[in-house]
């Protein structure tokens, strides 16, 4: 809304936006989210006369990137080629990012290799991106040999990227691996944050093993990492599945008063849990939470109240 506000102003003021101006237009709007809008201002760009740069370029790709896009990002890869402008990291950055999210990761390994060709140096993000996809595809020996390719080049990993490896490792099952990897993350010095915390808590709440939920949950709040709103979440319906419910109430109460929301599975498993140890007043107070809020799916909650 702000750019459209914006652009609507300097029409209207009978100003001419430059190439700058009508990049950062373009960038604007790629960040909202209006792809359309964004090309309709370089073809627009175009029709002035003007000379989009590789920043217009790499503002469109990365827009057309995040809604998966790639074949049309790779059309303007060319584009920009045939007009003699040079790619720069952010450019890779976003192609990359498209292709792990098309799950091209083959085409993406690729584009990392024509980046080094044209002398730049791949990051932390592109590097994390593709261990991301690894992850994801479970194919997590091809993730931690890009973490080692990362150290041997004297890159320093981030939070995310630990975070990416642990999601992954607890997602394969490899819990063991995932807790080993926090702890040397913790010998480096990068302080973990809610979500490097919340993959392991969250397989361990699967496996209904809540003692190393809880021995997880310790270690986080004594590194003074508070819990988040996906925290709490985990939690409570881990609690809940062990048929813990007077530590899934005080998370729920504790939640709450910090202001985060539990989610429609939360109530679901709170639900269902007070009224199989028949606490019925807790249950029906959640319940009448639930139709106050409207939410869709109530219907699940009154099939728990009966079962």
């Amino acid at each position: 809304m702000e750019v459209d506000k914006l652009f609507h102003d300097m029409v209207c003021k009978q100003l001419e936006p430059d190439e700058v101006t009508y990049t950062a237009l373009i960038d604007g709007y790629c960040t909202e989210g209006k792809v359309k809008e964004a090309f309709s201002l370089h073809n627009k760009m175009l029709e002035m006369g003007l000379t989009p740069n590789v920043v217009t370029y790499t503002a469109l790709t990365d827009g057309l990137c995040i809604y998966v896009e790639v074949d049309t990002a790779n059309e303007l890869l060319h584009e920009m080629c045939r007009k003699g402008l040079e790619l720069n990291i952010y450019t890779y950055n976003s192609l990359v990012n498209g292709l792990c999210k098309a799950g091209n990761i083959d085409q993406a390994v690729m584009l990392m290799k024509d980046m080094e060709v044209a002398g730049f140096h791949p990051d932390a993000i592109i590097y994390t991106t593709l261990m991301d996809a690894y992850c994801k595809s479970r194919e997590i020996d091809k993730a931690h040999e890009l973490l080692r390719q990362m150290l041997d080049r004297g890159l320093q990993p981030t939070v995310v990227t630990f975070n990416v490896l642990i999601d992954g490792f607890c997602m394969s099952g490899m819990l063991q691996d995932g807790e080993k990897l926090l702890k040397w993350m913790l010998e480096k010095g990068i302080m973990p944050n809610a979500s490097t915390y919340n993959s392991l808590m969250k397989q361990y709440c699967i496996r209904n093993n809540m003692h190393a939920t809880t021995e997880i949950y310790k270690g986080m709040c004594a590194k003074g990492v508070g819990p988040d709103a996906n925290t709490y979440n985990i939690l409570i319906k881990g609690h809940c599945k062990a048929r813990n419910m007077k530590e899934a109430w005080f998370l729920h109460k504790d939640m709450v008063g910090k202001g985060f929301s539990p989610t429609a599975s939360s109530y679901n498993a709170l639900i269902k849990g007070f009224y199989e140890r028949k606490k019925f007043s807790e249950a029906n107070q959640l319940f009448e939470k639930m139709r106050r809020k409207a939410w869709l799916q109530i219907g699940k909650y009154i099939t728990y109240l009966l079962i």
